[in-house]
């Protein structure tokens, strides 16, 4: 007998037929991938980004020079960098209300809380600037785009602050040092004026006399030059000393603050030196200072100081010879009030102490007003050209979709490899050629899967011949398929069966057929029912006997009485003539008088019920009475369905077979395994019993592969043959499956 090599609808059929694997798999490889996304995906992150320009020139028109214009040697990455200092956060953080107004500084930059707050507001920060230009772009990330915007843009806010703040130090340091330094001569001069005012009090207000005056007037100007030489002085000598103290230090604006006129050169090198002292502290934040252009920088910053310092000390010695000149000055002026009297020359020293108190006061005046001036200029280097928007879709697009869509093809392709894993492993049996070459007995009916094939038919209750089923049970509705349907796939794949027995009928006598199976729920008694209508359908007498006495089922499926029945014939308790239903008794049963009317032919099929289950119904089927019983029906009946106990369980069907002409195995495709198939047909001819063949039945395309061959010749014969010729149609959709020889059906290669 041929074999099959598995095609593609080989593969198909055990896919559908492990279709619950697949599903499986699938579903949880699917689950788990949507949950592990789930779990792994981050919380969704927005970005803002706004920009700023940095010029990289600035004029500056301070306190000691009336301008200057420099370009600092700071590279827009130093900006971008800065944009991440603790400066910069912390007027952030400000704005962002992340820190009190209330905090200093000094308090922010100790507390724990506060330095944790800037450290997280600095990872949200990125700067970078834009190629080939001076434009620096700041971008935060945040849970929400509300968020994101308002960082970006307040970062660059606080960064324009900062720079704002650093670029106007100069101004407010020398601003700051005239202030204390004219609060002092505020209280010097209203001292000096409260002394000259108690001495004149106390001389009676008497005026100086016109030579006096005039002598009081020289001395005067020279001692307020002198003054004022000295003051110049005295602060070039403290920042000299704090330069050659301290050699890092930056310049200040304190001691050059008082030139009059401002030295040029003193004042750019002070405020190139400032400039320096800023770069490095920018590249600090993210060079070391041993980086190369740390140390090119300190370099320049110690040629800067070098310069400054012979400067203050070429300005020393200028004002060392100014200071000679006006004491010479002075004391030639003190000897024309030589020889004058004491009260004159205490009146005369008291207006000149006030004077040069006045003269001194009037410079520090004029230099905070223009200190003041200056300082609301707000030297400005960076410009907002791009403020930050909310983003509308977050920076990370989560992968939980792409996660799962590979969690559910990996699970499709593993439950593919299981299914066929399972397949291979399978035992059970599901085509003809793998029955027919395991059993070396012809497979001699195809009966689809009951379920499927009477819910699509349901439907087609309207065809002449068939029977409503609403008039029969619907626990009787499955059994009776060839009743009820006459026209359906299921009952054509029964008179399939029947025809294919008469073949063999023509070989032989077959008159008495068992039918049994190996196991429960294979459909042997459907099979039996349906197979006595079929053979009443043609006119034949057919008996069909509930040969099972520990579980019968064919009284309840026509809904007649169960005793008397076999157990009583074969007890000699009732004649079995007298315990034989015939269509009266049916329709005085369950079916009712206008089913069993409207049935054809259905007159010609007897029923033999089980009657009393025995308690050794093995003793009764082995007795010469059963013998003598079925000999009896014989010449009453052409055809006996015996429809038997499964032969695995229990002796029964074997012992019955072993007095039948001929004994059909029923078998659900993938019901049991293949063992056990052989195991009946190895019982079954232990008792030579007649083994004619096997039916198999529930079949699906998911099950079996010869569903198909049986949908493509049933087409064939409801379309190629037409409805009429009920008997050549069988026999052509016979012949499609099973082409042979005058020897009997066989499977064609």
């Amino acid at each position: 007998m041929a074999q099959y090599e598995l095609n593609i609808r080989d593969y198909w059929r055990i896919l559908r037929r492990r279709k619950g694997i697949i599903l499986a798999a699938t579903l949880l490889f699917t689950g788990f991938s949507y949950t592990i996304a789930l779990v792994q995906s981050p919380p969704p992150l927005y970005e803002a980004s706004s920009a700023i320009k940095v010029e990289r020139s600035t004029s500056i028109t301070g306190l000691l020079m009336e301008a200057i214009t420099f370009s600092p040697g700071e590279s827009v990455a130093t900006y971008a960098a800065y944009t991440r200092s603790w400066p910069v956060l912390e007027i952030a953080a400000r704005r962002l209300g992340l820190i009190p107004p209330d905090v200093s500084s000094e308090a922010a930059r100790s507390s724990p809380q506060y330095l944790q707050v800037i450290t997280a507001l600095q990872k949200q920060i990125q700067a970078e600037p834009e190629k080939d230009t001076n434009i620096i772009k700041i971008t935060a990330t945040a849970g929400d785009p509300q968020t994101a915007a308002k960082i970006a843009n307040n970062v660059a806010e606080a960064y324009r602050e900062e720079n704002i703040l650093a670029r106007n130090r100069q101004v407010r340091e020398a601003g700051q040092f005239i202030e204390s330094q004219l609060a002092e001569m505020d209280q010097r001069l209203r001292l000096s004026e409260e002394q000259l005012k108690a001495f004149k009090e106390r001389q009676g207000g008497v005026p100086l006399n016109e030579a006096a005056s005039a002598a009081l007037t020289n001395l005067t100007a020279q001692e307020a030059e002198q003054a004022k030489t000295q003051r110049l002085l005295d602060g070039v000598a403290r920042e000299i000393r704090r330069l050659k103290e301290t050699p890092d230090a930056a310049a200040k604006a304190g001691g050059p603050a008082l030139f009059d006129p401002p030295d040029p050169n003193i004042s750019k090198i002070s405020a190139a030196i400032i400039e320096k002292q800023l770069e490095r502290s920018h590249l600090l934040l993210t060079l070391t200072p041993l980086h190369p252009q740390i140390k090119q920088l300190d370099a320049k910053l110690a040629g800067l100081r070098a310069d400054y310092l012979r400067e203050l000390e070429a300005k020393r010695a200028a004002l060392e010879e100014r200071l000679h000149a006006s004491q010479v000055a002075a004391r030639a002026a003190g000897v024309n009030l030589q020889g004058m009297p004491a009260s004159v020359l205490e009146e005369a020293r008291l207006q000149r102490e006030v004077k040069i108190n006045e003269d001194l006061r009037s410079l520090l005046k004029k230099r905070d007003e223009e200190a003041q001036i200056r300082e609301k200029e707000q030297i400005q280097e960076v410009t907002i050209v791009r403020p930050a928007v909310e983003p509308t879709k977050p920076k990370v697009v989560t992968q939980t979709a792409t996660k799962t869509l590979v969690g559910f093809v990996i699970g499709l392709v593993l439950g593919v490899v299981l299914s066929l894993i399972a397949e291979s492993l399978d035992t059970s049996i599901g085509a003809i050629e793998d029955v027919e070459a395991f059993l070396q007995v012809p497979v001699i009916g195809l009966i689809p899967d009951l379920e499927k094939d009477i819910e699509r038919t349901e439907e087609q209750s309207s065809i002449d011949g068939t029977i409503p089923a609403e008039q029969i049970p619907p626990e009787s509705r499955p059994f009776l398929v060839s009743l009820i349907y006459p026209t359906s796939p299921v009952a054509e794949s029964f008179r399939a069966l029947r025809t294919n027995i008469e073949f063999f009928a023509l070989q032989r006598p077959l008159k008495v057929i068992a039918v049994t199976s190996a196991s429960l729920t294979e459909g042997k008694t459907t099979t039996a029912i349906n197979l006595a209508l079929n053979i009443a359908q043609l006119g034949k007498r057919v008996l069909l006997v509930e040969a099972d006495l520990r579980k019968p089922f064919i009284h309840r499926v026509f809904g007649i009485p169960r005793a008397p029945g076999l157990s009583e014939v074969i007890a000699e308790n009732v004649p079995w003539t007298k315990a034989i239903r015939t269509a009266t008794d049916l329709m005085l049963g369950k079916l009712g008088f206008e089913s069993i009317t409207s049935a054809p032919h259905i007159d010609k099929m007897d029923i033999l019920t089980s009657g009393q289950l025995p308690m050794n119904p093995a003793e009764l089927l082995n007795s010469p009475r059963m013998t003598e019983l079925l000999t009896a029906l014989k010449e009453q009946y052409e055809y006996v369905i015996m429809d038997s106990s499964p032969v695995l369980p229990i002796t029964d069907a074997v012992i019955l077979s072993a007095k039948c002409d001929a004994t059909i195995i029923v078998y659900r495709v993938g019901r049991i395994p293949r063992s056990a198939l052989r195991r009946t047909k190895i019982l079954l001819e232990n008792v030579k019993a007649n083994v004619l063949g096997v039916v198999l039945t529930g079949l699906r395309a998911e099950l079996s592969r010869d569903y198909e061959e049986l949908k493509y010749a049933r087409y064939t014969y409801r379309y190629g043959e037409g409805k009429s010729g009920k008997s050549s149609s069988k026999l052509g959709f016979l012949a499609r499956i099973w082409p042979g020889t005058g020897g009997g059906p066989t499977r064609r290669a």
